[in-house]
């Protein structure tokens, strides 16, 4: 896995700052920034399957992009909706515990209890959840975009379970991306949209290795619309 690429690239390409700009731009605004995360898929589609200029046009099928993030959106939500059911039941029942107590003491007992049992579980809950949610994105880009594909959870985990490591080293460029989106507060708070940005096309690429050091482009399908309709539950 190439990390240093994963960084320079975004500079090699002729039109970067426009790109980076418009992306910073639209990362912030609500409902709109769902195109940024269609954006970074575009990114590891383009690097998996070995596209020379990686970084897409922003006025290339701008509604397309946009979709394609909010199918992403409901491929989160829908992974992390076990980790959100346990910690809103935990808080429930505790809390009914502590108003039950009938002392402050025994509110207090109970709300340490629920500290210590929420803050392992929301931390190594949600670095599993991310984890999925990155895999089944992958599952997402390589079957042309089929929500289907990526709610299939079995092969999720299998996929992760096979190489873990890949999946691992995914979690530090986040971190590392975080870092460097951190750079632009320290220089002027508004760059912190800039660096943020850039920081998901990092993402981005080190997903598209991912998906052709694993083999995943086999799957592939051109690259045409393919629109499954977000399950009912």
């Amino acid at each position: 896995m190439n990390i240093g690429k994963a960084i320079s690239y975004v500079f090699d390409d002729e039109r970067w700052v426009t790109k980076v700009l418009l992306g910073g731009l639209i990362l912030p605004i609500p409902i709109l920034n769902f195109a940024a995360i269609g954006y970074t898929l575009k990114i590891a589609r383009n690097v998996a399957y070995n596209n020379p200029q990686p970084l897409p046009e922003w006025g290339e099928d701008f509604g397309d992009t946009f979709i394609r993030g909010l199918y992403a959106l409901i491929i989160g939500l829908v992974y992390a909706l076990p980790l959100i059911i346990i910690i809103t039941l935990l808080t429930c029942v505790f809390g009914a515990i502590a108003g039950a107590g009938g002392s402050e003491e025994a509110a207090g007992f109970a709300i340490l209890i629920l500290n210590c049992l929420l803050y392992p579980i929301a931390i190594i809950g949600g670095i599993g959840t991310w984890l999925l949610v990155y895999a089944a994105y992958a599952r997402y880009i390589t079957s042309n975009y089929s929500l289907g594909e990526a709610l299939k959870f079995g092969e999720v985990i299998a996929t992760i379970r096979s190489k873990p490591q890949p999946w691992l080293m995914l979690l530090l460029v986040y971190f590392l991306s975080s870092i460097i989106a951190s750079l632009g507060m320290i220089a002027c708070f508004i760059g912190v949209i800039f660096t943020a940005f850039i920081g998901q096309c990092m993402i981005g690429h080190v997903l598209g290795q991912i998906i052709a050091q694993q083999g995943m482009t086999s799957t592939y399908a051109p690259d045409t619309p393919n629109y499954d309709p977000p399950p009912a539950y």
